[in-house]
């Protein structure tokens, strides 16, 4: 993470500070509140593993998922962080109230934001963490180690954080889940707009726990 020591420690006691309380147990789903991904994944965003979601960019698609988990989790009373990487997120595309419940940290770089990912995937105080790479240079982000992926990765296993990493290409190394949004859709900006583009969302499985075991055991 680029920037001084300090501000690594300046966040972990500014997040120490406002949510000193451990929301969740390890294990579980976190539902995404779309529909379609939700099934894919068998009841919901694993807690304690990293999920990749592939959308092409422009992809309405990959707002969508946001706005709507975002409409989830304050129903269910739970946390969200959003690591932003290329300052993808659009807020005055969902309700005000939908803010209250979020953290959302803004990024530079890509490794920026994972530096930050790391740091809040250890903290527990969230239900989910959307780490969004979408709209960052595709050169850069190929350049990702592995190391940091896994890294991330072994940092959410066991825990209660459920990990949703955005991208526009295949990127994560050995991720549990990957799955595939379709074609672009137009961007919803009501409540009903994005229930119903969540409905009809396509989504496609391209990675499980499953492919991934027998890919190691090879």
């Amino acid at each position: 993470m680029s920037g001084p020591p300090q501000t690594v420690s300046a966040l972990r006691s500014l997040l120490a500070a406002r949510f000193p309380e451990k929301l969740r147990k390890a294990g579980g789903e976190v539902a995404a509140g779309t529909p379609p991904l939700d099934e894919a994944l068998g009841g919901g965003l694993p807690a304690g593993r990293l999920t990749e979601l592939v959308s092409a960019a422009p992809s309405a698609g990959g707002q969508t998922v946001i706005a709507r988990l975002l409409e989830a989790t304050q129903a269910a009373r739970q946390r969200v962080a959003l690591i932003d990487a290329a300052d993808a997120f659009a807020p005055d595309a969902v309700a005000p109230d939908l803010l209250r419940h979020l953290v959302w940290a803004r990024c530079r770089s890509p490794e920026q934001a994972f530096a930050v990912a790391d740091i809040l995937v250890r903290d527990g105080n969230y239900a989910v963490l959307v780490l969004d790479l979408r709209g960052g240079a595709e050169r850069a982000l190929r350049r990702t180690p592995a190391a940091t992926w896994y890294r991330l990765q072994r940092a959410a296993e066991g825990g209660s954080v459920a990990v949703l990493v955005q991208t526009t290409i295949p990127l994560g190394p050995a991720v549990p889940w990957r799955l595939v949004l379709g074609a672009s859709l137009p961007l919803a900006r009501t409540a009903a707009e994005r229930a119903a583009v969540a409905e009809g969302l396509a989504v496609q499985t391209e990675r499980s726990p499953a492919a991934v075991l027998e890919e190691l055991a090879g």
